[in-house]
């Protein structure tokens, strides 16, 4: 049902054959995925055992979910030194500019991000969130934690027993995750909700290595790959996770620096950030 939801928000241009077709494909390649994600044993049983311990494991706190975008040049990580953090993707490039680390890591992109920079995930030594499908392309997967995805924006309160809701973003598999980690209050940082691309809704992208879409610039390697985005897909799953919060008498809310997200309350996060000093 969410899914015919979402379909009818989508622009005409983004509805295409193509990606009819390949929507069609990953469905039937999603099956054996998930009847191995729900084995009662072996490396299927031992992750969900590793995922269970994290289950309200900051019952009524805060966290700030850190995406990518250019806006992150103007945060002050060192004011985010001692807050919970769930950054996605390569944010771990940011130890490289200013030594921030995250609390944690999620990246569930196939195409674009794990088999592209696989080596860079598969030795990331703090705890990571990945998607199960790949779970064989990881050398060192028995340090690492694997979430299924289902393919619709259903959104998952217990990501032991119910696959996440696919967003179109991993920034909604963050949210779910931090909504299973008992987090009372969820911020979003870097979510710009903007790229510099008019392709359709997912058409591959050659990279130059000159984007700018991104925190640092070199983010993709040239002739790396990434697709164009689908943003009122993303919209359309933001505003069930807002639903989910407030029905909780949860917060959520979106405190990145000139972002074009409209869904969420905006906050100002230097605001946030001073008073957690104080």
């Amino acid at each position: 049902m969410e899914n015919i939801k979402r379909f009818f928000t989508l622009a005409r241009k983004d509805i295409t054959f193509k990606r009819i077709i390949l929507a069609f494909f990953r469905r039937l390649a999603n099956i054996p995925q998930f009847f191995l994600w729900k084995l009662p044993f072996g490396f299927a049983e031992e992750n969900r055992n590793r995922l269970a311990k994290y289950k309200d494991i900051h019952a009524g706190k805060r966290v700030f979910i850190i995406a990518n975008g250019p806006s992150l040049k103007y945060v002050d990580f060192g004011k985010l030194k001692n807050e919970i953090t769930i950054g996605m993707n390569r944010i771990y490039l940011m130890k490289e500019v200013n030594g921030f680390v995250p609390t944690y890591l999620v990246c569930i992109d196939k195409k674009s991000q794990t088999l592209q920079f696989t080596d860079d995930y598969d030795n990331i030594d703090f705890p990571a969130f990945y998607n199960w499908d790949l779970r064989n392309v990881f050398k060192h997967k028995n340090r690492h934690i694997f979430l299924k995805e289902k393919l619709n924006p259903k959104f998952s309160k217990d990501l032991v027993k119910e696959p996440y809701g696919s967003g179109k973003t991993v920034t909604y598999a963050c949210i779910q995750l931090a909504y299973f980690m008992g987090f009372d209050e969820v911020y979003l940082i870097g979510k710009d909700h903007t790229y510099n691309t008019d392709e359709k809704v997912g058409v591959p992208i050659l990279s130059d290595g000159n984007e700018e879409n991104h925190f640092i610039k070199g983010y993709y390697k040239p002739n790396m790959t990434w697709d164009a985005p689908d943003l009122k897909s993303e919209e359309y799953a933001y505003r069930i996770a807002k639903r989910v919060f407030e029905y909780e008498k949860k917060i959520i809310k979106d405190a990145t620096i000139n972002g074009q997200l409209n869904v969420f309350e905006k906050v100002d996060l230097s605001t946030l950030l001073y008073n957690s000093e104080k």
